[in-house]
């Protein structure tokens, strides 16, 4: 039964979803399966949460590693959590919070990250190969067609990054993009055929 429920629910939400959203067939049963989606997903966020407070509260009473961190995730969470919903996150002092807080932070994250992205062009632009020469060679052209200074150096990188980007550069993303949805129909076949049972208990 733990296997054989899951997939018999997975494989009639997906029919009727199917039905519903290419045949026109009451579109009111697809729409309420939407509100059980959103339901579902309000759901697991709230799992997520208890995990999390469980995990941290452990780790305070363990003293662990980091436990003053943990104890000021809690706090932040769900003093968040606590504003938000006396107030509403359209909140004048919410949205101060949050832009003064995890605004800068993920900006913080990422500008970080931009030194790791340097450090994996450095050893993927060096030009042991064919490919990786033309690939090094792509990059100096956009990188001098979108700095002024490239531009005042000779005015025709300009000229040349835009067609890198609008061609080879689209056709790639294209074929990328291509790819992944044909990936993303074979698993949806899968999943729908009872091949993929990851949302089992058992992840068979």
């Amino acid at each position: 039964m733990k296997r054989t429920l899951p997939t018999l629910i997975a494989t009639a939400a997906t029919v009727i979803i199917v039905v519903t959203t290419f045949f026109g067939v009451a579109p009111g049963v697809g729409k309420e399966l939407d509100k059980w989606y959103i339901l579902s997903t309000a759901v697991v966020c709230c799992s997520g949460l208890v995990n999390l407070t469980n995990v941290h509260l452990r780790n305070v009473r363990k003293a662990g590693k980091d436990w003053d961190l943990s104890i000021l995730l809690l706090v932040l969470t769900y003093g968040m959590l606590a504003l938000g919903v006396v107030t509403s996150p359209t909140n004048k002092i919410y949205n101060w919070i949050f832009q003064g807080t995890v605004v800068p932070l993920g900006a913080t994250f990422y500008s970080i990250l931009a030194f790791y992205i340097v450090s994996a062009a450095y050893r993927a632009f060096r030009a042991r190969s064919l490919d990786a020469t033309v690939l090094l060679g792509a990059a100096i052209i956009v990188l001098l067609g979108r700095a002024p200074l490239g531009e005042a150096l000779y005015p025709g990188f300009g000229t040349a990054t835009k067609w890198i980007m609008d061609i080879p550069n689209t056709a790639a993303m294209r074929a990328v993009g291509f790819g992944a949805t044909l990936g993303s129909l074979i698993t949806a076949v899968r999943v729908f055929l009872g091949f993929e049972r990851a949302y089992a208990s058992t992840g068979e």
